[in-house]
């Protein structure tokens, strides 16, 4: 009888705890429409991914740690302009594979190269680069 009180509660316990999950429809900025870049990083170590602009200054966009995939948007002062995405290896000095050659992307222009996805590769030169354009 003890044995039925205590799963009784426990149900009730569990009844009373329960959330109401209900879908909610994702609803995105009201802003022009971003370019995204994704990154899915196979290499040997983490890397760090940059938006070069028409200039030839880096903006740091973030990290994409080994074996992870990495979601960044194109920062604003960028918009307007061409700009490349280039990633490098974040390894010390002294590291065996510290002097690999990093990945850049062709010119690309906000508002019409709206996502790029990077696909990194142990041998970052057999790495693949997908655009879709707008």
């Amino acid at each position: 009888m003890k044995g039925m009180y205590r799963v009784a509660l426990m149900l009730g316990l569990v009844a009373i705890s329960a959330v109401n999950l209900q879908a909610a429809e994702y609803q995105g900025s009201n802003d022009e429409i971003t370019t995204e870049i994704y990154v899915m990083n196979n290499y040997l170590s983490d890397v760090s991914v940059y938006a070069e602009d028409d200039e030839g200054r880096l903006h740091r966009l973030g990290r994409v740690m080994r074996g992870d995939l990495g979601t960044f948007e194109v920062p604003e002062q960028l918009a307007d302009e061409e700009f490349r995405i280039k990633i490098y290896p974040s390894t010390p000095a002294w590291s065996p594979i510290s002097d690999d050659f990093g990945v850049k992307t062709n010119p690309l222009v906000a508002d019409r190269d709206r996502q790029v996805r990077l696909w990194l590769e142990s041998d970052l030169s057999q790495s693949i680069v997908e655009i879709d354009r707008g």
